[in-house]
């Protein structure tokens, strides 16, 4: 999967995604970055924090899918964000942050749609 053409087209999904990246276990970006013109609410270091605040809780509940199976996508809600984080592979996951008021439950469907094309 190339994951720099993941990334645009998840930005493609609704103009209010302000980023897309694939993030690895450690919490690493691997690919993509915020849309043009955009920069984060978070100083550089904050950013890498949250990166590798949002694989180390996607780490922690792949401890419970033996028991309620994979997880699909997980979604936090700050004040002035929301974060989106999707599986992408054993390894990998995908990090996409939206507006606030955006409809989220769009985006996640058309992530999914990307992801697992029918």
């Amino acid at each position: 999967m190339n994951f720099d053409e993941l990334c645009g087209k998840v930005m493609n999904i609704d103009s209010e995604i302000r980023f897309a990246g694939i993030l690895d276990k450690n919490g690493q970006l691997v690919s993509g970055g915020y849309k043009d013109g955009l920069s984060s609410h978070l100083l550089s270091d904050e950013s890498k924090m949250s990166f590798h605040y949002a694989s180390k809780a996607w780490e922690s509940r792949m401890n419970l899918s033996h028991r309620v199976g994979k997880e699909r996508f997980s979604i936090v809600e700050f004040e002035k964000v929301k974060q989106i984080s999707v599986p992408v592979d054993a390894h990998n996951i995908l990090l996409v942050s939206v507006e606030p008021k955006v409809e989220h439950n769009k985006i996640v469907t058309g992530i999914l749609s990307l992801l697992n094309p029918a």
